[in-house]
């Protein structure tokens, strides 16, 4: 039977001790530790990255510290009873952007605070109500970076890890060396390497890795993984 995989964007070790720190993220952890003491006009953080790159990690860090709950849209209109983690909002809907505009001007009144997930910058998003735009372009932003050398070797050992499987590192040198930098490159290559170990009873040799990361390069191997999701832990 094959093993399905899991997101590397949201690790199967969520805790703060299992993030792993490197520059393009280390001012974004360094955020999330810093709560409550998130400075401005509304107690609001907005972390930015493409898919994979830790956001949904470090939301489920702040969530264990802050107890924080899921934003649902037919409650962002409500006085937050806890602190809110907003996943990928939307804009265009006009009732929803009411809500939430509503939701952020209770925040300092209900000593909460909330965590916005993006892709992009909500200071940047084409909100409707002028007065969320506002609101939105005064939140505190900071951007998770493309990996470096370090991180892609640290989130492929962690992958592996996580899945008591071994891999060389002769292995891991050939694979971080001819990858393409994104977070989805890992996500899709470590994922395949368990998936074909598995299938075809065949270890994390370079074999393997050679045969993956050539259909990589040739894309026979899909570059397009589904997107990180939170859900509520209730």
């Amino acid at each position: 039977m094959q093993q399905l995989p899991l997101d590397l964007g949201f690790m199967p070790a969520q805790g703060r001790d299992d993030f792993i720190i490197s520059d393009c993220n280390k001012l974004a952890a360094e955020w999330i530790d810093r709560w409550p003491d998130w400075p401005g006009q509304f107690p609001v953080l907005n972390i930015v990255g493409p898919a994979a790159s830790g956001k949904s990690h470090l939301a489920a860090v702040w969530q264990a510290t802050s107890n924080a709950e899921i934003l649902q849209p037919d409650g962002a209109g409500d006085a937050p009873a806890s602190n809110i983690i907003l996943d990928h909002p939307q804009s265009g809907d006009s009732a929803g952007e009411e809500g939430l505009f509503h939701c952020l001007n209770a925040l300092n009144a209900c000593g909460r605070s909330m965590l916005i997930l993006s892709r992009t910058p909500v200071a940047r998003m084409d909100w409707q109500l002028a007065d969320l735009a506002s609101r939105m372009r005064a939140v505190n932003l900071v951007q998770l970076d493309g990996p470096d050398d370090a991180l892609l070797r640290a989130l492929l050992e962690k992958y592996f890890a996580d899945r008591q499987l071994a891999v060389g590192p002769a292995v891991l040198d050939y694979i971080v060396a001819r990858i393409e930098r994104s977070f989805a490159a890992v996500q899709i290559i470590a994922a395949e390497m368990d998936r074909q170990s598995l299938a075809q009873q065949r270890s994390l040799t370079m074999p393997l890795a050679r045969e993956i990361m050539d259909r990589f390069a040739d894309g026979t191997l899909g570059r397009q993984p589904p997107l990180p999701q939170i859900t509520d832990p209730a």
